[in-house]
C-alpha cells in the first residue's frame, strides 16, 4: 500500500544577530610641550578599567578616542564571509533528511539547501551522519551554520533563528498489531509505557506533556525503536508519520505494526540558523526562494519524491 502527503506551511519570525565587545584599544603615554620626561619606576600590573582604556589613556594632554564599531562574532572557515552552507540533520527523517542506501544525504530540506546555494554561488556541504545533540552542540558554536530541518520550541528559538517553515510533520503513535488500544488524544496515553527517539523535540507542548505526565523512555535504537513494540517491551512508540513509516517499509514490518490515524500534533518543519554563522544575512533570501517553491508547485513535487512507500 502506498503512502502520499502533503505537507503545510507556515511563516516566523526572523530575529537579530548578537554581537561582541572588541578588544580594550591600545594607547601610549605621552609628555606635554616644555615638560621633561622623568624616567619612573615601573608601576605595578593594574587591572583594566571599564571597556576601550586603561587609565593612563584618560589624560588631559589628549582626548578619550570614539569606541571602535562593533562587529558580529564569527567562528569557523565561514569566519568573514558565508562561502558555504554547513548542514546538518536526523540522518533518517523522511521526507526531511535521510541517508538512502549509499550514505548519501537526501531529502526536501537537503534538495532546498543545495538549490538555493547553487543560486547563490555558495558551495552546500550536509553531512547527516553527525548525531542530532552534536550537531545541535555544534551549530551553537558555530561549527556548522544550519540544521536542515527542525521543530520550533522557545528553548531553540532563544539560541538559534529559524526560517520560514517548508514542510509539516504529524506526530504519531505507532502500536504492536497484536495489542491495540484506542487513542483520540495525548492523554490516552496516561498509565501506558511508550517511547520516543532520543535527543529530538517534538514541540513544546508535547514535550512538557510527556515530561509531567507520560511513562515513556528515551530510545537511542534510532530506526529500529519499532522493535520495541515488536518485543513489547512498551505499549506504543512516538514517532513522526513519515519516520514510522519509513521504518515499516524498511524494516518490512507492515503486518505487525499498526498506526494509530489521529495525529497527537502537527508540527511545522523549518531550517534552524546558528546565530554565529555568516550565512545568516541569507535567511531572509532563503525565505523568498521557500515560498517561490510553494507558490509554483515545486516545493510539493520535491517532497513528494522522498515519501516512503509502504507495501
Amino acid at each position: 500500500m502506498g503512502t502520499k502527503g502533503k505537507f503545510i506551511l507556515a511563516v516566523m519570525p526572523v530575529a537579530l544577530l548578537s554581537f561582541a565587545l572588541p578588544a580594550p584599544a591600545q594607547t601610549t603615554n605621552t609628555v606635554p610641550l616644555g615638560h621633561t620626561a622623568t624616567t619612573r619606576p615601573a608601576a605595578k600590573a593594574t587591572q583594566v578599567a571599564p571597556p576601550y582604556f586603561s587609565p593612563d589613556s584618560i589624560a588631559k594632554v589628549r582626548p578619550v578616542p570614539t569606541p571602535p564599531v562593533i562587529t558580529a562574532t564569527r567562528r569557523g572557515p565561514n569566519a568573514e564571509k558565508c562561502t558555504k552552507l554547513r548542514a546538518s540533520g536526523a540522518g533518517g527523517w523522511e521526507p526531511v533528511t535521510y541517508l538512502d542506501d549509499r550514505k548519501v544525504a537526501r531529502g526536501v530540506g537537503v534538495d532546498i539547501l543545495q538549490e538555493f546555494a547553487g543560486k547563490n554561488q555558495l558551495e552546500a556541504e550536509i553531512d547527516l551522519s553527525i548525531p542530532w545533540n552534536r550537531g545541535i552542540l555544534m551549530l551553537a558554536n558555530g561549527e556548522i551554520d544550519v540544521m536542515a530541518g527542525a521543530y520550533f520550541t522557545l528553548e531553540r528559538d532563544a539560541k538559534f533563528l529559524y526560517s520560514r517553515p517548508f514542510a509539516s510533520d504529524d506526530v504519531m503513535v505507532f502500536q504492536n498489531a497484536s495489542h491495540t488500544f484506542d487513542v483520540n488524544e495525548v492523554r490516552d496515553l496516561i498509565h501506558r509505557r511508550g517511547a520516543r527517539p532520543q535527543g529530538g523535540s517534538y514541540g513544546d507542548f508535547l514535550d512538557h506533556y510527556a515530561t509531567d505526565y507520560l511513562d515513556i523512555i528515551f530510545s537511542p535504537t534510532g530506526n529500529r525503536i519499532l522493535d520495541l513494540l515488536i518485543n513489547q517491551r512498551v505499549d506504543y512508540v512516538m514517532l513522526g508519520r513519515y519516520d514510522g513509516l519509513a521504518n515499516i517499509a524498511n524494516d518490512r514490518i507492515a503486518d505487525q505494526i499498526h498506526m494509530v490515524e489521529t495525529p497527537l500534533v502537527k508540527n511545522p518543519v523549518m531550517f534552524m540558523f546558528s546565530r554565529k554563522s555568516p550565512c545568516l544575512e541569507l535567511v531572509p533570501q532563503l525565505n523568498h526562494f521557500i515560498a517561490e517553491l510553494e507558490k509554483t508547485g515545486r516545493l510539493m513535487e520535491m517532497t513528494e519524491i522522498h515519501l516512503p512507500t509502504v507495501p
